[in-house]
């Protein structure tokens, strides 16, 4: 019987510059490539040789499209998410109909090692709480991994030498009464980051969009249970950024402040910044607040879907479609379930206000409730003791356009973080 035998490389590249991809020692996992006339590149990478022999008659079209996905879900780190399309359940579904196949094997211990991957890079620019959660998921896939007591140890070293004050969210450690400078080029131990220029570090505000007074019915009785009763709701005027919060905006908030800055590239200061908790959002609105003497606050629930209907009372903005419209799964462009796009790169809405819909989801205020019972006409955030999970509006990349509809409602503890969330921000009045 004629035997089939194949061979597939796994690169995973977490950054890396035109495409050009270092040469690293033999074992090595961390290694510099520098490009001529350019500044040093930071480039991890991971190499996994997948062999296999398996016959032509057990090789099915079902089979050979299982491990072409799982094998761009690695490349693309889709380990766990989005539900129903992502490494680990493609691995599942292999290992029913070919319980030897490699995958079937070993991918979890594959995604284990990306997860450390991960892990190593998020500690290295400071994010201790991702790093954790990363070490945490990759020892539940793979217990033996390798190179977790190393990242183990990086994070509890980094731990203890953070300042407590950088924990505790509060507005004092990160509102100073006096403007501290800034280092442009702040030293990184143990790794090479690309010198951060002038251009880099200039304060620019968000440019804001004046959203007018109004009612409207908030709530979909086609919803979710939660996203019931309909009710109606009347709002003073607001202004909203135009935009979700970028990478270049976050970034002279996070070196002024201390917190960890994002690692990028200059095309992509227009991304929206992601990986943000709920308390980074809030404490960006403070600073904010402070450096400009304007209020600025994240926006209410009730303020969110009111700007982002503009006036409608369809499942989007735009009617009941979001083909081309919107980065989200299945919706067309060519972000479409594969990564972030740059803030702006759809149509607006009726207000001005752009990626209302999918992108990244964004934090509100209020706490979360199980439905809207009890509630009135006010817009007010809603606010109770021992509120531990808050509500987050829009869908993201990841996500098919039902998560991205006006009405739909998201929630995640505080201090979640995450690739499809991030934030923009209203201050009162026009």
């Amino acid at each position: 019987m004629p035997v089939l035998r194949y061979s597939i490389a796994l690169i995973v590249v977490l950054l890396c510059s035109n495409g050009v991809r270092a040469q690293c020692a033999a074992g090595e996992e961390v290694c510099l490539q520098e490009s001529e006339g350019a500044n040093p590149q930071y480039v991890e990478e991971s190499t996994v040789t997948l062999t296999d022999e398996i016959t032509t008659e057990t090789y099915t079209e079902e089979q050979e499209q299982l491990v072409a996905g799982i094998t761009s879900d690695l490349r693309r780190r889709s380990l766990t998410r989005p539900s129903g399309n992502n490494a680990f359940e493609k691995i599942v579904k292999l290992r029913e109909i070919h319980p030897l196949h490699d995958y079937s094997v070993n991918g979890e211990k594959y995604i284990a090692r990306i997860l450390i991957l991960l892990g190593r890079q998020a500690a290295e620019r400071g994010d201790l709480d991702l790093a954790s959660r990363h070490l945490l998921k990759a020892i539940k896939f793979d217990p033996g991994v390798r190179r977790q007591e190393e990242l183990k140890k990086t994070i509890a070293v980094a731990a203890r030498a953070q300042d407590t004050k950088d924990k505790t969210e509060s507005a004092t450690a990160y509102l100073p009464s006096e403007p501290q400078a800034v280092n442009p080029q702040p030293a990184a131990p143990q790794v090479a980051r690309p010198a951060v220029g002038t251009d880099e570090i200039k304060f620019v505000a968000p440019a804001m969009v004046a959203i007018p007074a109004g009612n409207f019915l908030m709530g979909s009785e086609l919803g979710a249970e939660d996203e019931k009763p309909v009710h109606h709701v009347t709002l003073e005027a607001f202004s909203m950024s135009k935009h979700e919060v970028t990478m270049q905006q976050y970034r002279v908030f996070a070196l002024a402040t201390g917190r960890p800055a994002p690692q990028y590239l200059a095309q992509d200061s227009n991304l929206p910044i992601t990986n943000i908790s709920w308390h980074d959002a809030n404490a960006y609105a403070r600073w904010l607040s402070n450096k400009t003497k304007r209020r600025f606050r994240l926006p209410t629930e009730s303020e969110w879907e009111y700007a982002a209907r503009a006036g409608t009372t369809t499942r989007y903005n735009t009617g009941d479609s979001l083909v081309n419209a919107a980065n989200c799964v299945g919706c067309g462009g060519q972000w479409s379930g594969k990564a972030v796009a740059p803030v702006g790169s759809f149509a607006p809405n009726e207000f001005g206000l752009f990626d209302v819909h999918g992108n990244v989801w964004e934090w509100v205020s209020d706490c979360w409730t199980n439905d809207y019972n009890g509630r009135t006409k006010s817009a007010a955030s809603v606010e109770f003791e021992d509120c531990n999970r808050r509500v987050l509006r829009g869908g993201s990349w990841y996500n098919d356009a039902d998560y991205a509809r006006a009405s739909y409602r998201g929630n995640e503890i505080a201090g979640f973080r995450d690739d499809g969330v991030g934030f923009r921000v209203v201050h009162e009045g026009l």
